[in-house]
């Protein structure tokens, strides 16, 4: 016979396996945690310092010790300092802790005059703002407006006041009927730059000094020299064109030796072909010759040099030579 089983072994508790923590009741002995009753007292410290940093912040705001009271603009010439500061939006600035250094500096980038622009501030009133402005380095005249004077990327800087502060800068004048607008780009950069370098070295090539130069509606390119006579360098639309600027100045130099650019009979000098420069100048009674020869110019063993033509001294003024149409 089977041995009767002892019933109050099945009542004691047994103990649990290892590893078996997977099932609802696995662990009977769980670590007791202990409390941190300082935690609350952190908070609250936390919550009172975050509250006077608050209030220190409300007050410096509102105090006047801290209100702009002065701002110093430097580097401003075309520019007056209190057009700088309306235009950097300083004219009622309030706190000195509420002034952003690069909104002041973006408001200032859209003035055309102004190149780039620092601004710091000095507690507990002061702002400091320093300007780097554009050069003009050309004006800019449209063939029934006003003047204007150009940055060197061709931008309109501003209208010409005075005429006295445009003296010594290059004078463009151009086909458009109306004036630019501010910040408009007018002419292709490379042509002004390639503008203001003749401008500044042909007195040392030839002796003369550009007065200006003209541009009409095909863009066709004209230097008018002080003494009133006038260079045809053609069309100048495109950067190819743009780059023989440099050989026909140089054509200008190679036929110094046999045009004399300071007479007055001098009208017109083309260069639109600088292999075979073209002259015009006024016409002159010619002595009728006391017999008949052959022309000096005919010798096989003459010189080749510029083309002359005579104007008639009794027709109307007509151009120099004649320009390409516009295609």
């Amino acid at each position: 016979m089977l041995p009767w089983p002892a019933l109050r072994s099945l009542r004691r508790p047994r103990r649990p396996v290892k590893g078996a923590a997977w099932f609802r009741g696995g662990s009977l002995h769980r670590p007791s945690r202990g409390v941190d009753r300082g935690s609350g007292w952190r908070r609250l410290l936390a919550g009172g310092v975050a509250l006077a940093e608050l209030t220190l912040l409300v007050v410096a705001l509102a105090h006047p010790a801290f209100r702009v009271q002065h701002v110093d603009v430097s580097g401003a010439h075309r520019l007056a300092a209190s057009e700088v500061v309306a235009r950097a939006g300083l004219s009622n600035p309030g706190s000195i802790f509420t002034v952003n250094p690069s909104g002041v500096s973006g408001r200032l980038k859209r003035s055309t005059w102004v190149r780039s622009s620092t601004v710091s501030e000095s507690l507990p009133d002061r702002v400091l703002v320093r300007v780097e402005e554009w050069q003009p380095v050309a004006v800019y005249q449209s063939s029934s407006g006003h003047p204007y004077f150009l940055s060197e990327e061709a931008v309109a800087l501003g209208p010409v006041g005075a005429p006295e502060a445009s003296a010594g800068l290059l004078l463009v004048q151009g086909p458009q009927t109306a004036d630019p607008k501010l910040g408009q780009r007018v002419l292709d950069s490379r042509l002004l730059v390639a503008l203001v370098n003749i401008q500044r070295t042909l007195p040392r090539l030839i002796g003369q000094d550009v007065k200006g130069f003209t541009i009409d509606g095909c863009g066709n390119l004209t230097l008018v020299s002080v003494r009133g006579w006038s260079v045809q360098f053609g069309r100048m639309l495109t950067g190819e064109e743009i780059a023989t600027l440099g050989d026909k100045v140089s054509a200008l130099r190679a036929v110094a030796a046999d045009i004399d650019y300071n007479s007055p009979d001098l009208l017109a000098v083309n260069v639109m072909n600088p292999a075979a420069v073209a002259v015009r100048v006024k016409s002159k009674p010619t002595p009728v010759p006391a017999r008949a020869g052959p022309s000096p110019s005919s010798s096989p063993n003459s010189r080749t040099g510029p083309v002359r033509i005579q104007a008639s001294a009794s027709a109307s003024p007509a151009p120099p030579a004649p320009v390409e149409a516009c295609r």
